[in-house]
Parts: structure tokens; sequence; C-alpha cells
């Protein structure tokens, strides 16, 4: 289990993208695209504190293994800040911060599971989500590792206009240890009342200095990785002809819906924590660098983000 402390900082803010993007686009010829509605209900944002929040698993097994030679089960509390939240590497145009709190369970046989509860300012009520998670990784070798977990999705949102078809996620994810470099390929499968795929390859460095300026420890992971994934892309069109409604001339609109897939961001992810006994604070800048499918909207800017975590390891005595 020593393998685990290596790539414990690698972020994850890559692995919940929730798949709908919705945009319009032109299909070429005199036809005009019309604006599709842009505003993303719960069920299309991937917030960023989702991101930060899934460290948590890792954080907690990285500082239990460097804390005492005998591993025992741990419990780890936590409470984070977001400043803004962004979409599959998107950014929804508008600027909000999110919070979250939540707690994890790590057993020292590999199982774990985790709830968390997120908060955001942009929906009513503003306590719009929880999660519950369980898991379970494994060290098959020096250099390998894998971890396997099932997500359910709890909105509490009240309005009877917002649906929420993705309520569920599998994910698997594989780590290859070549010290001081993690590389990371992770697969997640949303479903529900609709389905969607993402695929995350990456690369850590992680850099580490213990006792220093009376911390027990300090980590550096800078990390790159790729989204690969599905959207639905909904383009609303001007028909050719007109069609006559109580007598005047007026346009048909036509929309399309299609399924695409293919590479939706490029991220780079700045991770400090910083350890003293029980106590970790991390603080990490993310940069995206999104791209658009086929037929997505193809000026997406590029955004970041940046967000706090304060957490508490409870130790349990290994028996």
């Amino acid at each position: 289990m020593r393998f685990l402390p290596k790539f414990s900082i690698v972020i994850l803010w890559l692995g919940m993208a929730m798949p709908f993007y919705v945009t319009a686009q032109d299909k070429g010829g005199d036809t005009p695209a019309l604006p599709a509605d842009t505003t993303f209900s719960i069920d299309k944002l991937d917030s960023i504190f989702s991101y930060s929040d899934s460290l948590s698993i890792f954080n907690m097994i990285d500082s239990l293994l460097n804390s005492q030679p005998d591993v025992g089960s741990s419990m780890v509390l936590r409470a984070g800040f977001n400043s803004n939240i962004i979409s599959a590497g998107r950014s929804i145009g508008v600027s909000q911060y999110g919070a979250t709190i939540g707690g994890s369970y790590y057993h020292k046989s590999g199982l774990f599971v985790d709830a968390s509860m997120y908060w955001s300012e942009a929906y009513n009520p503003s306590l719009y989500l929880t999660t519950l998670s369980v898991g379970y990784l494994k060290t098959f070798s020096k250099v390998y590792t894998a971890m396997i977990s099932y997500d359910r999705l709890i909105y509490n949102n009240t309005d009877i206009n917002v649906e929420n078809p993705l309520t569920n996620m599998l994910g698997a994810s594989n780590f290859v240890d070549i010290k001081p470099v993690t590389l990371r390929l992770d697969y997640s499968f949303y479903f529900g009342q609709q389905t969607a795929h993402r695929i995350t390859p990456g690369v850590s460095l992680s850099l580490r200095k213990y006792k220093f300026l009376g911390l027990d420890r300090i980590s550096f992971t800078p990390t790159y990785q790729l989204l690969f994934g599905n959207a639905t892309i909904t383009s609303i069109q001007l028909a050719q002809r007109n069609s006559v409604l109580l007598g005047r001339k007026l346009p048909i609109v036509q929309q399309t819906d299609s399924n695409e897939f293919g590479l939706m961001n490029h991220a780079l992810a700045l991770p400090l924590r910083i350890s003293k006994k029980n106590w970790s604070f991390t603080f990490s800048y993310s940069y995206n660098w999104p791209v658009a499918l086929p037929k997505e909207e193809s000026t997406l800017p590029q955004n970041s983000f940046i967000s706090l975590t304060l957490s508490k390891m409870i130790n349990f005595k290994a028996r």
C-alpha cells in the first residue's frame, strides 16, 4: 500500500463531468441557426466543487499511510469552497461559487464510503445536491493500483421544470506509479433516465517536503488531464420554406438533437496541500481549455477556478 501516497493528491475534477451541454450550430447553406436555450439545469452542471471534493478519499488514504506504519481504518471530515462552476470544462457564462461539506470512511480492507452535500447560490434550495458513494481500492503491485466505485446523486431541487436524468455513476480508475510521475486513466458511466460516458487520462508529478516550516508535510502535484466524452447537442434552425399561421407567414423552426463523442477538454491543475498533525489544507488552481464537439459551438472560452478545502482525519487503531 505504500504506492498510494504518490497519487493521492491527483485532482479528480474532470471525473464528475455531466454530459449535457446545449448549444446551436449552423449546418451550412442559407439556413440560419437560431440560438438554443443555454440555461443549465442542475443535471447539466458539473460543479467544480464535486471535482475537488473527490480528493477526499485519496487525501484520507494518503494521510493515513504517512502517519503510521501499521495502517488501520480512518475517517475524514471536510469543508470546501470553490470560486466558479464549470460543465465539462465549459464555463456556464455567469459568475457563481459553491461550497461543500462531507465525510469519508476508509476501512483497512480497501472498502470506503463517502457522503457529500453541495451548496450553490444559483439554486433553490441552495443545498441542491447530496452524493452517496461506496467503493473498493486495491494495490496489485508496487506500481499498479485500481479503484472501483458507485455514486448515487440525490438532487434536492423543487423546480418541476428541472429534470435530473443522471442519478447514478459507476467508475473505475487505474494508477501506474513511476516515481515521481503517476499515470492515470479513469472511466465513468453515468445513468438514470439517460446515459453518458467519460474517459479521463492524466499525468501528474508529485513533489513533497517533510518537516518544513513547522509543518508535517507540504505536497505540490501539478496535473495535466484530457477529458473525452459524449454530449447531447441541440440545434435549432429556420426551415427553407415558410408556413402560414393565422394568415401570416412565419418561419418553421426545426430542432435536432444529436449525441456526439470526442475530446471535450484539456485541463491543468496546480494543487498545494499542507498538513499538520490530523489537519490538512488544500489550495488548488485549475485552468481549462475546452474543445468543441462536432456540431457544438466552436468558440468556447477558456476558464479557471480556485478551490479551497479544509479536512480533519480521525485514525482508528489497527488490530
